[in-house]
């Protein structure tokens, strides 16, 4: 093609794409050439430390490109966050390992819908698990100003990681890194960060064919330490798949109580889609209740699509949904009586139970706070169920609390059950 072609095809060329990232301003920078290459992996030679590339893409290690021209110890490295998590895990794997990399073709970075640029799973040494690792919750290039400021962090802090039981022989599915990415794009549009200790329901099998594990905790990943890298520290949150009788235990406890059982099990918190719920355990479920009856629970907050209240000549009128009565018995019953307050979270606003001498209630803008004495709360925990309803309290006069039927649903939408 002649030099004049060229120039006029370049200039043609679409502008570079922008990142936009929901309820924040927009940014404007370079995608830098790393984003549309991969993985910047190290690879030790016999002098000086050399890179190569893995490409991302629909399909794992599909190609790789050749390297850069010139001594790469003296180019300036365009992605240095990407480069510290590689480094990690090379030096906890060896670098002669290879891992299994996927990456995006939609990038977030690139005005895409996956906030993640990659994820990369490894072979335990043993191959009895695979670990998965992403790229794209910190900081991974140079110059990237896309994420909230957070002195000393780098973009939201923290980096996932999920293990998961491997059978002989078989290949890394792909399921784990579709779960990361929808993870990762709960915290990008919601701005909220995971931090150990955390739990959540999945309302529906993780993986992909029918399971008992329903639920994921958040713990430190129990072999990748923090990062301090030039853009601020990194942590690796590692998710922990559970059942829902499990979660429930949880909600009941505490998360790292309950990890800390789990732990003395299965000493890295590998997910196992196959396995039986450890409540079946009669010692494991007498270790978690003893627990929540000495300590209280440490579930402080819960959201519920339908919260919402109407003052009448008679008293109060509170209508929730059915899927948030158990979160409302349990802090009934082992937070209000160890002083602890609970809050329940609707669209429009939310409800806090706060422990009182006296019942009765105010609104706070947006917020209605009820005090609740223990008797109160007692009472109040023998009269509420967790399905369609009217339910009052002698103990709490004027209140009148009416439950209303919650339909569930999966990631893509579909009806999964109805609750109450």
């Amino acid at each position: 093609m002649p030099r004049a072609a060229r120039s006029a095809r370049a200039a043609a060329r679409p502008p570079t794409p922008t990142r936009r990232l929901p309820g924040r301003r927009e940014t404007r920078h370079p995608v830098p050439e790393t984003a549309r290459v991969g993985v910047r992996w190290p690879v030790r030679g016999k002098r000086s430390p050399r890179w190569a590339y893995d490409i991302p893409g629909m399909n794992p290690m599909a190609q790789r490109p050749s390297l850069p021209s010139g001594d790469p110890s003296t180019q300036r490295d365009p992605a240095p966050g990407m480069t510290a998590i590689a480094s990690a895990l090379a030096n906890l794997y060896g670098y002669h390992v290879r891992p299994v990399h996927w990456g995006t073709q939609s990038p977030m970075r690139a005005g895409g819908e996956d906030p993640l640029d990659g994820v990369s799973a490894f072979p335990s040494p043993s191959g009895e698990h695979w670990h998965y690792v992403t790229y794209g919750l910190t900081e991974l290039y140079e110059g990237e100003a896309s994420f909230p400021f957070q002195p000393g962090v780098s973009g939201f802090g923290f980096e996932l990681t999920f293990r998961l039981a491997r059978l002989p022989g078989e290949d890394a599915p792909s399921w784990p890194v579709l779960m990361l990415q929808r993870l990762a794009r709960y915290v990008f549009r919601s701005a909220n960060v995971f931090r150990s200790g955390d739990h959540m329901a999945l309302n529906a099998p993780m993986g992909d064919r029918p399971s008992a594990i329903e639920g994921a905790l958040f713990t430190l990943d129990p072999e990748l330490k923090p990062l301090d890298t030039a853009r601020g520290e990194v942590r690796f949150l590692q998710v922990v798949g559970i059942t829902a009788d499990e979660l429930e235990a949880v909600k009941d406890w505490r998360c790292e109580g309950f990890l800390e059982l789990m732990s003395r099990r299965n000493p890295q918190l590998v997910t196992d889609l196959r396995r039986p719920s450890l409540m079946h355990d009669p010692v494991f479920a007498h270790a978690c209740r003893e627990g929540a009856r000495q300590e209280g629970s440490s579930h402080g907050s819960s959201f519920a699509s339908m919260v919402r209240w109407e003052e009448t000549n008679r008293g109060l009128e509170l209508t929730v949904g059915a899927i948030a009565v158990p979160d409302l018995l349990r802090a009934l019953r082992l937070r209000l009586p160890f002083n602890r307050p609970f809050r329940l979270h609707g669209r429009r606003g939310s409800v806090r139970f706060v422990p009182g001498l006296s019942a009765g209630w105010a609104q706070e803008g947006r917020e209605l706070v009820l005090h609740v004495p223990w008797d109160a709360a007692a009472a109040l925990a023998e009269a509420l169920a967790p399905r369609r309803g009217r339910y009052e309290c002698h103990a709490f006069p004027g209140l009148k609390v009416v439950v209303r039927p919650t339909d569930v649903r999966g990631p893509r939408g579909e009806l999964v059950r109805v609750i109450g």
